[in-house]
């Protein structure tokens, strides 16, 4: 993040908006800019992170009684740990004896975090599985596995919620201090909580029992019965505490001495008397436990989740063939899948122990709560294979399925798919090409299936209940009840049909092979709002099958493998995918800025941008201001022209004045961005905001990775092997929304990312990249930042995922200790990445608000671009073993 450079950028968006004064918590000044950029030659580079803040030296209170910050702090040193170890062990053990097969096989991963202050960071995972086949004679075999998982998330639990201290150390501007001050304490920071927050984890277990058997009845037919037992086990525990810490948050306080006189430093922070010239009264900050008693983090809260699911898959198979040319495959069976799940949380305030929070040692108010789903489906389906002379294949499947997701006479639905291949190499009219030609096999398939990823009670009207803080008459709380909720009494399945064209090919032996695809997706029958619901009704309109949206792409894979006769053998691997998606069918809305027929997902509406504004752009008076005006509709009127907003003037009689986008105390300037009138009307707007009248609008981008590719290159020696593999996205877009991304997202906050204050125009850097400062109020489409193509940021890159060197030992030396394989190996892990972001402090990877601590859907952090915990790199050493 931005240093001094942020101050100043910061103090500029409020000067330009007519203000002097900005800053959260450190206020920032003109003075205190001055003096931070003295403090920068001074300090800069020989005060380490572990040095404490001083009053006098690096923060004062000015003549407002204002706290102004002069030293610069990078959250960085102290949150970030550089390197954490990893340690992942693996062991498979596998084999038979007689008629009997087995594999068991345990792992371990040990991971640490990279929060340095954190009491404990930390992810572990064990899992195990083991899996049995015996045949008990020539009719019967049984198989059984069993597999167990356990993962736990460990971390400095600070905030339950959206925001948390990762938000916070993106948000507060660079002087505003991390570390402890002259007395030893620490000062309120993000740094501060993670220090003393007490350890949350995050736990899930996972368990699964399978059994079966296989008859054969017949020669070519079977019967199969598989049931699996599946169990997860979900617990969140969140041991809160108080945090106490110098109030970086509030006023100074003067420092006395023992005698209650008054303390005086000079501007190294050293104690002086009061008479010795540049001396200054002293300031601390005072410590106290700024955490409320019987608040949401002075409590311990737990929240437990459990999921049963039991499935059955019992079906025939039998397979015939008449004289080698027809081969026939039947298949009839049927599918069940039933599952339970309770959840249930409590909470309990007012910890008595803040070092050891548990429920019988917390003495404040109880909440608890819970719920219950149940789920259930069934299907039978039948199939058909049909070979002629091992060249041309056909498939056909029907399915009859039943949801409880759905209304009695709504449940069951019949579904269809097809499938043909045809394995062209086979032909004898392609004899001339078997030299060459390894495999040609062209593909076609349509089929539907049922989408029932919707919410159980979907089709039941409910009514919560609670309580309110009102006491009746008895002094108990009132309870009350909600409204139902609305329904649609024909919701049903939404459809999936998918359509695939394919082919395979394989030359030179089998050393080249290509695979393609086409594949259309049509989801029919889509749940959205119902349209036609009156805005006197009183709640959001139910969702009903009255939606549908289309999604297609190709798939390309290319693989090489040589082995030569000197022992090197080399391969390479190349993917290229693409896909879009659109809106067919959502309802009668045309506004650009919601779902209509024919959006494309993830496209992005904006502006087409000029230029930024120079001086010369407008006209002066004989003083040098500028001369102000009135326009309206982009066009100079009367001053008192209803709907008129006063402008700066023009110095091109024809210019267009973009009123229209001038809002607040903003008039458009030197430094400002000049948007193109791209539909010629002479104004700049959106006109209606519709798809037919979007005025000065267009699709300017899309947030849809598009061209995802990856390549792996390889090759072994006598030995030794090595591979790199290389991942990316061809084209992707996303507009900022965060201190960042977005030039000026909240100034008053003080947080500007280095990228953008220090490339912005003013009167001595016309041929800036970025405009003239501003504040944008955490606004992400206003003022010079409308969404528009010059600031829209390319997430396109490539990464080298991963490069892994290894080597092999001889057999002769690893067969004497009992080892038939033994592996040494380096591996790095996004190491190195190329993009087009500059200097902006993103990853190219990042989905924005997603994250394991969001409370729901993609909005942790707000959603913002870049915040939350980090992407990192790593490096491992291995050894693999085999006996």
């Amino acid at each position: 993040m931005g240093g001094v450079d942020a101050m100043e950028y910061a103090l500029l968006a409020t000067e330009n908006a007519g203000g002097s004064v900005t800053g959260a918590f450190y206020m920032i000044t003109r003075e205190g800019v001055d003096r931070a950029k003295e403090w920068a030659e001074t300090y800069g580079g020989k005060l380490g992170p572990n040095d404490p803040t001083i009053y006098g030296r690096d923060w004062y209170v000015d003549a407002s009684g204002r706290k102004i910050g002069l030293r610069t702090y990078d959250p960085y040193d102290y949150i970030i740990e550089e390197w954490a170890p990893t340690q992942s062990h693996n062991l498979t053990v596998s084999g038979s004896t007689g008629k009997t097969d087995y594999n068991i096989s345990l792992g371990m991963l040990d991971q640490s975090g990279m929060n340095k202050q954190a009491k404990t960071d930390k992810f572990t995972k064990h899992n195990a599985a083991i899996r049995i086949n015996t045949e008990l004679n020539k009719h019967i075999s049984v198989h059984a596995g069993v597999h167990f998982s356990k993962d736990n998330k460990e971390y400095a639990f600070t905030t339950p919620g959206t925001y948390d201290p990762w938000y916070y150390l993106y948000r507060w501007g660079p002087q505003y201090p991390m570390n402890k001050n002259a007395d030893g304490d620490m000062m309120r920071s993000p740094a501060a909580e993670f220090a003393q927050a007490n350890t949350a984890n995050r736990q899930t277990t996972y368990t699964s029992i399978n059994t079966g058997f296989q008859l054969n009845i017949l020669k070519g037919w079977t019967a199969n019965f598989d049931y699996t037992y599946a169990n997860t086990e979900y617990i969140k525990n969140e041991p809160g505490t108080r945090f106490t810490a110098a109030n970086t948050w509030g006023g100074a306080l003067p420092t006395m001495d023992a005698n209650n006189n008054r303390v005086y430093v000079d501007k190294t922070g050293a104690v002086v008397d009061g008479s010795v010239p540049g001396a200054m009264p002293a300031y601390h900050l005072n410590t106290y436990t700024y955490t409320g008693a019987g608040t949401y983090l002075d409590a311990i809260a737990r929240n437990a989740y459990n999921s049963h699911t039991n499935t059955v898959n019992a079906y025939t198979t039998y397979k015939f063939d008449l004289n080698g040319v027809h081969r026939f495959k039947t298949m009839l069976g049927v599918n069940r899948v039933t599952t339970k799940s309770e959840s249930n949380w409590s909470d309990k305030r007012s910890l008595t122990d803040l070092a050891n929070p548990q429920f019988n040692l917390a003495i404040g108010t109880q909440t608890a709560g819970g719920s219950k789903a149940w789920e259930s489906q069934l299907g039978y389906f039948g199939r058909v294979n049909y070979s002629l002379l091992d060249r041309y294949l056909v498939e056909a499947n029907v399915r009859r399925d039943g949801s409880s997701k759905f209304t009695t006479d709504l449940q069951w639905r019949t579904f269809y798919s097809f499938s043909a291949g045809w394995r062209v190499n086979e032909e004898a009219f392609m004899d001339w090409a078997k030299p060459v030609l390894s495999v040609l096999k062209l593909r076609a398939s349509w089929g539907k299936v049922g989408d029932q990823t919707v919410p159980s009670s979907l089709y039941q009207s409910t009514m919560g209940s609670s309580q309110l803080g009102w006491l009746d008459a008895d002094g108990n709380k009132v309870v009350y009840v909600g409204v139902p909720s609305p329904i649609s009494a024909t919701v049903s399945w939404q459809d999936i049909e998918t359509t695939d064209i394919g082919l395979d090919l394989r030359l030179l032996d089998n050393r080249l092979g290509l695979v393609f695809d086409w594949y259309q997706r049509d989801t029919k029958n889509m749940l959205v709002p119902t349209e036609g619901i009156p805005d006197t009704y009183g709640s959001s309109a139910p969702k009903s099958n009255s939606g549908s949206l289309r999604t297609r792409g190709w798939e390309l894979a290319i693989d090489y493998t040589h082995n030569f006769e000197s022992g090197l053998s080399i391969n390479g691997m190349f993917t290229i995918s693409d896909v879009k998606t659109t809106i067919t069918k959502y309802g009668t809305n045309r506004n650009v800025s919601y779902w209509y027929d024919g959006k494309e997902y993830g496209e992005i509406w904006g502006y087409h941008t000029d230029r930024l504004y120079q001086k010369s752009d407008f006209q002066y008076d004989s003083n040098g201001d500028i001369i102000t005006t009135w326009a309206k509709n982009g066009v100079e009127v009367a001053a008192g022209t209803a709907g008129a907003k006063q402008v700066n003037k023009l110095s091109n009689s024809d210019g267009i004045y973009q009123d229209y986008l001038q809002s607040g105390s903003f008039v458009f300037g030197p430094g400002d961005v000049k948007y193109k009138d791209a539909n010629g009307d002479g104004e700049v707007d959106n006109g209606a905001n519709t798809v037919e009248d979007h005025g000065d609008l267009d699709r300017i981008g899309n947030t849809t990775p598009r061209y995802e590719y990856g390549f792996r290159l390889g090759a072994t020696y006598k030995g030794f092997d090595c591979s790199v593999f290389f991942q990316g996205v061809g084209s992707r877009d996303l507009w900022g929304n965060s201190a960042l991304t977005l030039s000026g997202f909240n100034t008053a906050d003080g947080s500007v990312a280095e990228a953008l204050c220090n490339n912005y125009w003013t009167e001595d850097n016309t041929n800036a990249f970025y405009p003239r400062p501003w504040n944008m109020a955490n606004s992400t489409n206003a003022y010079n930042m409308r969404v528009q193509d010059r600031y829209l940021i390319d997430m396109s890159y490539l990464r080298v995922k991963n490069i892994t060197v290894g080597y092999t030992l001889p057999a002769l030396l690893t067969k004497k200790a009992w080892i038939n394989k033994a592996r040494v190996y380096v591996s790095l892990e996004n190491f190195i990445t190329f993009d087009n972001l500059g200097d902006l402090p993103i990853d190219p990877e990042i989905v924005p608000g997603s994250s394991i601590f969001a409370t729901s859907g993609n909005n942790y952090g707000g959603g913002r671009a870049g915040i939350g915990t980090p992407a990192f790199k790593s490096a491992s050493v291995g050894i693999q073993l085999s006996f």
